[in-house]
Protein backbone atom coordinates (compact mmCIF):
# COMPACT_ATOMS: atom_id res chain seq x y z
CA UNK A 1 0.00 0.00 0.00
CA UNK A 2 1.11 3.54 -0.60
CA UNK A 3 2.45 4.98 2.63
CA UNK A 4 0.43 8.14 1.97
CA UNK A 5 -2.72 6.28 2.96
CA UNK A 6 -1.78 6.27 6.60
CA UNK A 7 -0.17 9.69 6.79
CA UNK A 8 -3.33 11.08 8.32
CA UNK A 9 -3.64 12.93 11.60
CA UNK A 10 -3.94 10.73 14.66
CA UNK A 11 -7.29 11.15 16.31
CA UNK A 12 -8.81 9.95 19.54
CA UNK A 13 -12.24 9.82 17.91
CA UNK A 14 -13.82 6.40 17.78
CA UNK A 15 -16.17 7.13 14.88
CA UNK A 16 -15.96 7.78 11.17
CA UNK A 17 -19.10 8.84 9.32
CA UNK A 18 -21.11 7.96 12.43
CA UNK A 19 -19.91 4.34 12.57
CA UNK A 20 -18.45 2.99 15.79
CA UNK A 21 -15.18 1.10 16.06
CA UNK A 22 -15.28 -1.17 19.12
CA UNK A 23 -11.89 -1.75 20.81
CA UNK A 24 -10.75 -5.30 20.15
CA UNK A 25 -9.76 -7.57 23.04
CA UNK A 26 -8.63 -10.80 21.40
CA UNK A 27 -8.14 -12.37 17.98
CA UNK A 28 -11.51 -14.15 18.15
CA UNK A 29 -13.29 -11.04 19.38
CA UNK A 30 -11.46 -9.05 16.71
CA UNK A 31 -12.81 -11.29 13.94
CA UNK A 32 -16.36 -10.88 15.26
CA UNK A 33 -15.95 -7.12 15.61
CA UNK A 34 -14.60 -6.85 12.07
CA UNK A 35 -17.61 -8.69 10.65
CA UNK A 36 -20.00 -6.54 12.66
CA UNK A 37 -18.25 -3.40 11.42
CA UNK A 38 -18.34 -4.56 7.79
CA UNK A 39 -22.02 -5.43 8.05
CA UNK A 40 -22.75 -2.02 9.57
CA UNK A 41 -20.79 -0.18 6.90
CA UNK A 42 -22.45 -2.16 4.11
CA UNK A 43 -25.90 -1.50 5.53
CA UNK A 44 -25.18 2.22 5.23
CA UNK A 45 -24.59 1.82 1.47
CA UNK A 46 -28.02 0.63 0.42
CA UNK A 47 -28.91 -2.63 -1.28
CA UNK A 48 -28.07 -1.55 -4.84
CA UNK A 49 -24.55 -0.49 -3.86
CA UNK A 50 -24.07 -3.72 -1.91
CA UNK A 51 -25.01 -5.76 -4.98
CA UNK A 52 -22.70 -3.63 -7.13
CA UNK A 53 -19.87 -4.21 -4.63
CA UNK A 54 -20.35 -7.98 -4.80
CA UNK A 55 -20.49 -8.14 -8.60
CA UNK A 56 -17.48 -5.88 -8.94
CA UNK A 57 -15.55 -7.92 -6.37
CA UNK A 58 -16.21 -11.13 -8.29
CA UNK A 59 -14.90 -9.56 -11.47
CA UNK A 60 -11.83 -8.10 -9.72
CA UNK A 61 -10.90 -11.62 -8.59
CA UNK A 62 -11.48 -12.99 -12.09
CA UNK A 63 -9.30 -10.26 -13.64
CA UNK A 64 -6.47 -10.83 -11.17
CA UNK A 65 -6.59 -14.55 -11.88
CA UNK A 66 -6.63 -13.93 -15.64
CA UNK A 67 -3.44 -11.82 -15.49
CA UNK A 68 -1.65 -14.42 -13.37
CA UNK A 69 -2.01 -12.68 -10.00
CA UNK A 70 -4.54 -15.02 -8.46
CA UNK A 71 -2.24 -15.77 -5.54
CA UNK A 72 -2.99 -12.30 -4.21
CA UNK A 73 -6.62 -13.22 -3.59
CA UNK A 74 -5.74 -15.71 -0.85
CA UNK A 75 -2.90 -13.55 0.47
CA UNK A 76 -5.33 -10.69 1.05
CA UNK A 77 -8.17 -12.80 2.45
CA UNK A 78 -9.11 -12.75 6.12
CA UNK A 79 -11.31 -15.71 7.03
CA UNK A 80 -14.26 -15.53 4.63
CA UNK A 81 -13.73 -11.88 3.78
CA UNK A 82 -11.81 -10.53 0.81
CA UNK A 83 -11.01 -6.85 0.26
CA UNK A 84 -12.20 -6.98 -3.36
CA UNK A 85 -15.85 -6.71 -2.29
CA UNK A 86 -15.86 -3.25 -0.71
CA UNK A 87 -14.80 -0.65 -3.29
CA UNK A 88 -17.92 1.53 -2.83
CA UNK A 89 -18.47 0.87 0.88
CA UNK A 90 -18.13 4.60 1.51
CA UNK A 91 -20.87 5.61 -0.94
CA UNK A 92 -23.94 7.41 0.38
CA UNK A 93 -27.06 8.54 -1.47
CA UNK A 94 -26.52 12.13 -0.34
CA UNK A 95 -23.00 12.46 -1.80
CA UNK A 96 -22.49 15.33 -4.25
CA UNK A 97 -18.71 15.03 -4.65
CA UNK A 98 -18.06 12.07 -7.01
CA UNK A 99 -14.90 11.14 -5.09
CA UNK A 100 -16.23 11.61 -1.56
CA UNK A 101 -16.98 7.91 -1.20
CA UNK A 102 -13.36 7.09 -2.01
CA UNK A 103 -11.99 9.06 0.93
CA UNK A 104 -14.81 7.94 3.23
CA UNK A 105 -14.27 4.25 2.49
CA UNK A 106 -10.50 4.62 2.80
CA UNK A 107 -10.91 6.33 6.17
CA UNK A 108 -13.05 3.47 7.46
CA UNK A 109 -10.42 0.88 6.61
CA UNK A 110 -7.55 3.11 7.67
CA UNK A 111 -8.93 3.45 11.19
CA UNK A 112 -9.68 -0.26 11.28
CA UNK A 113 -6.06 -0.91 10.26
CA UNK A 114 -4.83 1.07 13.26
CA UNK A 115 -6.88 -1.19 15.55
CA UNK A 116 -5.83 -4.44 13.85
CA UNK A 117 -4.43 -7.18 16.06
CA UNK A 118 -2.15 -9.00 13.64
CA UNK A 119 -0.56 -9.00 10.21
CA UNK A 120 -3.44 -10.78 8.50
CA UNK A 121 -5.89 -8.10 9.58
CA UNK A 122 -3.48 -5.35 8.54
CA UNK A 123 -3.10 -6.84 5.07
CA UNK A 124 -6.87 -7.08 4.64
CA UNK A 125 -7.54 -3.54 5.81
CA UNK A 126 -4.65 -1.98 3.90
CA UNK A 127 -5.63 -3.58 0.58
CA UNK A 128 -9.30 -2.70 1.10
CA UNK A 129 -8.18 0.87 1.81
CA UNK A 130 -6.20 0.95 -1.44
CA UNK A 131 -9.22 -0.24 -3.41
CA UNK A 132 -11.57 2.32 -1.88
CA UNK A 133 -9.20 5.23 -2.26
CA UNK A 134 -7.74 4.60 -5.71
CA UNK A 135 -10.35 2.88 -7.91
CA UNK A 136 -11.09 6.20 -9.68
CA UNK A 137 -7.46 6.87 -10.53
CA UNK A 138 -6.64 6.64 -14.25
CA UNK A 139 -3.75 4.98 -16.01
CA UNK A 140 -2.63 8.31 -17.51
CA UNK A 141 -2.78 10.18 -14.20
CA UNK A 142 -5.90 12.24 -14.93
CA UNK A 143 -8.06 10.55 -12.29
CA UNK A 144 -8.35 11.14 -8.58
CA UNK A 145 -7.99 11.71 -5.75
CA UNK A 146 -4.17 11.70 -5.97
CA UNK A 147 -3.58 11.62 -9.75
CA UNK A 148 -1.54 8.43 -9.59
CA UNK A 149 -0.62 6.84 -12.91
CA UNK A 150 0.42 3.49 -14.36
CA UNK A 151 1.85 0.94 -11.98
CA UNK A 152 1.84 3.47 -9.14
CA UNK A 153 -1.87 2.71 -8.87
CA UNK A 154 -2.25 -0.42 -6.70
CA UNK A 155 -3.21 -3.43 -8.79
CA UNK A 156 -6.42 -4.02 -6.86
CA UNK A 157 -7.52 -0.48 -7.73
CA UNK A 158 -6.56 -0.89 -11.39
CA UNK A 159 -8.62 -4.08 -11.54
CA UNK A 160 -11.37 -2.32 -9.60
CA UNK A 161 -11.55 0.50 -12.15
CA UNK A 162 -12.08 -1.95 -15.02
CA UNK A 163 -14.55 -4.09 -13.07
CA UNK A 164 -16.48 -1.03 -11.87
CA UNK A 165 -16.82 0.34 -15.40
CA UNK A 166 -17.90 -3.03 -16.79
CA UNK A 167 -20.56 -3.51 -14.13
CA UNK A 168 -21.91 -0.02 -14.81
CA UNK A 169 -22.21 -0.73 -18.53
CA UNK A 170 -23.64 -4.19 -17.91
CA UNK A 171 -26.36 -3.02 -15.53
CA UNK A 172 -27.06 0.57 -16.60
CA UNK A 173 -26.65 0.26 -20.38
CA UNK A 174 -28.59 -2.92 -21.22
CA UNK A 175 -29.18 -1.68 -24.77
CA UNK A 176 -25.48 -2.16 -25.57
CA UNK A 177 -24.26 -5.46 -26.94
CA UNK A 178 -21.34 -7.20 -25.29
CA UNK A 179 -19.14 -6.12 -28.19
CA UNK A 180 -20.19 -2.50 -27.73
CA UNK A 181 -19.52 -2.62 -24.00
CA UNK A 182 -16.06 -4.03 -24.60
CA UNK A 183 -15.40 -1.34 -27.19
CA UNK A 184 -16.30 1.32 -24.61
CA UNK A 185 -13.55 0.08 -22.29
CA UNK A 186 -11.05 -0.68 -25.05
CA UNK A 187 -11.34 2.92 -26.23
CA UNK A 188 -9.82 4.02 -22.92
CA UNK A 189 -7.23 1.25 -22.50
CA UNK A 190 -3.90 2.93 -21.85
CA UNK A 191 -5.53 6.24 -20.90
CA UNK A 192 -8.11 5.56 -18.20
CA UNK A 193 -7.56 1.84 -17.72
CA UNK A 194 -4.63 -0.55 -17.40
CA UNK A 195 -4.40 -2.03 -20.92
CA UNK A 196 -3.37 -5.45 -19.57
CA UNK A 197 -6.52 -5.64 -17.47
CA UNK A 198 -8.75 -4.48 -20.33
CA UNK A 199 -7.25 -7.25 -22.47
CA UNK A 200 -7.96 -9.69 -19.62
CA UNK A 201 -11.57 -8.51 -19.53
CA UNK A 202 -11.89 -9.18 -23.25
CA UNK A 203 -10.65 -12.73 -22.70
CA UNK A 204 -13.17 -13.24 -19.92
CA UNK A 205 -16.03 -11.98 -22.12
CA UNK A 206 -15.14 -13.05 -25.65
CA UNK A 207 -17.40 -11.81 -28.41
CA UNK A 208 -18.79 -14.66 -30.43
CA UNK A 209 -18.35 -14.20 -34.20
CA UNK A 210 -21.52 -13.71 -36.22
CA UNK A 211 -22.04 -16.59 -38.63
Amino acid sequence: MSEAIFHHENSSKETVAGLIFVPQKSAVEGEKTMQIDLDTWLASCGSEVQSHNRRTGQLIRALLTEVGRGELINLWRLNQNGPCDYHDIGKRATDTDPLRHCSRGAALFSQAYEKALDGRERIFYSIACDLCRYHHERWDGTGGPEHLSGDDIPIIARAGAVADAWDYLDTQKPQLSQKEKLQCLKAYAGTWYDPELVAALERLFPVQPVE
